[in-house]
């Protein structure tokens, strides 16, 4: 029957879902509709909502049934969209936004309100509609704290999603509405070191706030260095004092073939008369000052060349 395969098509862009302006867009009569669910074919979840029978009830369908419930169409938003663009895996809490006066009762889910959703805000994300990665960031500041928040830019920034200025052009954009989360993001913003996109990952960043913020020189980031007629590029570096400072990620060291590459090159570059400080995700979150009082300690001694 070509009115099934014609709903299925459609439903399968939906995470299974159906709503009556569907069914009316495929020429689907009301007789024709009554038929569907008197067979088992259609579901109804509820008024103007339906379902194919057989569709596995995942969290995107929690999601897309949200989002189709709610008047005008709702967005997958806040931490709902955090978790669809893999910032944060732990909640599969439903949240959508709706463009309008009044935020609508959908069942199961949280929906804000807004009046500054526009088409450029909403993207898709495995086939559902989702706010950007910009305006998710600065609607993160309604349940996150700034700490959280930084975070959450450090490594949209790092891994190359988004840039400062794009979030500074949304946050520019949507301040003047006194929107919610707007404030979390300025102080992020504000506090970001000039450097900071030249980076390349997300602890590059949390390494280079910490040592602005203990009031140490900025270093030279991504800096390329010749050992022993090796070409490397390191994270950090102040050249003039040959310290080079580099971020201990997990993955460094339960890959045996990356650990050794890596302990030959910090040989060569200790050997051409580098000096390489070391830091993990611990040091920096839990032993700030102790690592800012190393990076001060290695810049300020005297270095022996010994190439």
């Amino acid at each position: 029957m070509r009115e099934i395969n014609d709903l299925a098509q459609r439903a399968a862009t939906q995470q299974g879902l159906l709503t009556s302006m569907d069914l009316l867009e495929l020429e689907v009569t009301e007789g024709q509709r009554a038929t569907l669910v008197a067979k088992g074919f259609l579901q109804r979840c509820r008024r103007g909502l339906f379902v194919i029978a057989g569709t596995s009830i995942t969290w995107e369908h929690e999601i897309m049934r949200a989002c189709l419930s709610a008047a005008r169409r709702g967005v997958a938003s806040h931490r709902t969209a955090l978790r669809l663009w893999d910032f944060q895996r732990f909640e599969r809490v439903v949240e959508v936004t709706v463009r309008g006066l009044a935020a609508p009762n959908v069942k199961g889910a949280i929906v804000h309100r807004t009046w500054d959703l526009e088409p450029e805000d909403v993207t898709w994300v495995n086939g559902i509609p989702v706010t950007t990665v910009v305006r998710t960031l600065v609607d993160a500041g309604v349940h996150f704290s700034k700490r959280e928040v930084e975070r959450l830019v450090d490594e949209a920034i790092g891994t190359g999603v988004v840039t400062v200025a794009e979030i500074q052009r949304f946050r520019e954009r949507v301040g003047r509405h006194g929107r919610t989360g707007v404030g979390k993001i300025q102080q992020v913003l504000d506090e970001l070191p000039d450097e900071v996109e030249s980076t390349e990952s997300p602890m590059e960043i949390s390494l280079l706030r910490l040592i602005m913020g203990h009031g140490l020189p900025a270093p030279v980031t991504q800096f390329p260095v010749v050992a022993r007629g090796q070409r490397f590029r390191v994270d950090l570096a102040y050249p003039d004092a040959r310290v080079l400072l580099e971020y201990d990620g997990y993955r460094e060291h339960v890959d045996p073939a990356r650990f050794a590459r890596d302990r030959e090159r910090q040989n060569l570059l200790v050997l051409d008369g580098w000096h390489v400080l070391r830091f993990t995700k611990v040091d920096l979150r839990e032993r700030p000052a102790r690592v800012a009082a190393q990076i001060r300690e290695a810049i300020s001694s005297p270095r022996l060349n010994l190439r």
